[in-house]
């Protein structure tokens, strides 16, 4: 039986890869890869790791999630060391709970690396700080592509009362998110 790790790959910078996630990576018998990740990480890995691109754009996944928690099941009781590689911070709408559950329910174990998260190191990047003791007493990160109901327009106007709203996903929602404030 393996072990799979749910690693972060941060917003993209390859100077912002964790050293942990480097070191999982150059170990990895099995890398599961997102869309969202650098495709330089890719050469880190050894010669011998299956590498299995599993990306979703709007509209077209390349693997479905039901299938990429197959895979994270099926590899983790045949390999070695898996590597669930995904953007940014694999806690931040990485989907990360479910690829969890289907490895609890299959009793194989599993750690969380995290990463930097996109709104933190695209906001640095572009000289804005998320918070500010003067004007912006806390951050929110919220999804704008959520399952279901979207009808939270007041809610979202109160994200940014004396703080910062980051929304990942926004694009498709954009001019909802606009009105909403």
């Amino acid at each position: 039986m393996g072990k799979v790790y749910l690693v972060g790959a941060g917003p993209g910078d390859p100077e912002l890869l964790t050293l942990k996630a480097m070191r999982l990576l150059k170990t990895a018998d099995v890398v599961i890869y997102d869309r969202l990740c650098n495709p330089l990480f890719l050469h880190l890995t050894k010669r011998t790791a299956k590498l299995i691109y599993c990306g979703k754009k709007p509209y077209h996944h390349a693997m479905k999630q039901e299938k990429i928690n197959e895979a994270l099941v099926e590899y983790g009781k045949s390999e070695g060391e898996i590597v669930r590689l995904k953007g940014g911070d694999p806690s931040i709408f990485g989907r990360v709970r479910e690829e969890i559950d289907c490895l609890e329910r299959a009793k194989l174990p599993y750690e969380i690396v995290p990463g930097i998260t996109a709104a933190s190191g695209a906001a640095a990047y572009a000289g804005v700080t998320l918070t500010d003791r003067e004007s912006s007493s806390h951050v929110t990160l919220s999804t704008a592509h959520r399952k279901g109901d979207h009808g939270e327009s007041e809610q979202m106007a109160g994200f940014t009362k004396h703080g910062t709203a980051c929304f990942y996903m926004g694009m498709e929602n954009l001019p909802f998110i606009k009105k909403s404030f």
